[in-house]
């Protein structure tokens, strides 16, 4: 199990003796680590557990909480935690979640019908349904009357948690460490990746009080290309010389979310295969955040805070040029 996931030596020392210490404290068993031959399939559920917790930590969605019998079940598990892995635990109810979405969905099909047919729509962006059914086409043509209530916020508190317990890698890929310029093949992930929000999830992230993603042109209603690092009158980062109006224009564009402990190796596999980038690894320079002095990273470095821009070089240069 161990040697599987490549864990290192001392990790896993740590988690055999946390599982020491419970046994000689809670069963009177000292020196349990010794005596392996008295172990049963309970002591090892135990251990896998504890490697669990640790390298796989998880938050609970405790879906159904509207349910009249829910609140003293979930009472009881979260009381309970942390357990098999588990540390947080948060109720939620998809049926209120799903409400809200259709809410949003359907506004978001009203303003496409509006275009056309011209008639209103009740959509309230501090409302969302009760008992809204996913949109007909009767419900496109027809202004209809929806309950309202809180925002429902238990999937993104789920979320926070989870990502609480085991933070991502953020790495901004760039072509050129100068003017941070993106590579100039993310603009096909950035554009039309289906894994991006569309309308009707815009539409919900705006009623919850949060922005639309950048490149979300809000007129055309999809996704544009184009480069954060341009002023106004059309120069670049790099071409600017007031300080002020630099640090307005310079941005990063596009990120990578990695897990924890990733190399700068994952970062090009990952490149290479979203066909961002090709060819074989040449050599990589890092930095911390913007302004830094780019640094030369090694294949095999760690991904942190201090090199999370990267600039990859590979021997297809039209990829990263």
């Amino acid at each position: 199990m161990f040697s599987g996931y490549k864990q290192s030596q001392p990790f896993v020392w740590d988690i055999l003796l946390s599982v020491e210490s419970y046994l000689s404290k809670y069963e009177n068993r000292d020196h349990a680590l010794d005596r392996l031959v008295t172990w049963d399939a309970g002591d090892l559920h135990r251990l896998v557990v504890a490697f669990l917790g640790v390298r796989f930590p998880m938050a609970l969605a405790l879906n159904k909480s509207d349910l009249l019998s829910a609140s003293e079940n979930i009472k009881d598990v979260q009381e309970a935690l942390p357990v098999h892995g588990a540390h947080v635990g948060v109720p939620m109810s998809a049926k209120e979640e799903m409400n809200y979405v259709w809410h949003h969905v359907k506004g978001s099909l009203h303003h496409e019908a509006r275009k056309e047919v011209k008639e209103p729509t009740c959509v309230d962006k501090d409302h969302y349904a009760q008992d809204c059914d996913p949109p007909t086409n009767d419900a496109i043509s027809s202004s209809s009357a929806c309950g309202s209530s809180s925002l429902p916020d238990k999937m993104w508190e789920c979320l926070s948690s989870a990502l609480r317990l085991r933070e991502p890698i953020l790495v901004f890929p760039v072509s050129d460490m100068m003017t941070y310029e993106p590579l100039p093949g993310m603009d096909e992930a950035i554009t039309k990746s289906v894994s991006l929000p569309n309308a009707g999830m815009i539409a919900c992230l705006e009623a919850a009080g949060g922005e639309a993603p950048t490149l979300w042109d809000p007129m055309k209603r999809r996704y544009v290309t184009g480069s954060p690092n341009v002023s106004s009158d059309g120069r670049r980062a790099g071409e600017i010389h007031s300080k002020k109006e630099e640090a307005r224009v310079t941005s990063l564009r596009d990120v990578l979310v990695l897990k924890p402990g990733s190399r700068v190796e994952d970062v090009f596999t990952v490149l290479k295969w979203m066909k961002v980038l090709g060819g074989e690894f040449v050599r990589a320079e890092g930095a911390g955040k913007i302004g830094d002095k780019p640094k030369l990273v090694k294949k095999d470095d760690l991904i942190g805070r201090h090199n999370r821009i990267l600039k990859i070089m590979t021997t297809k240069r039209r990829n990263w040029q």
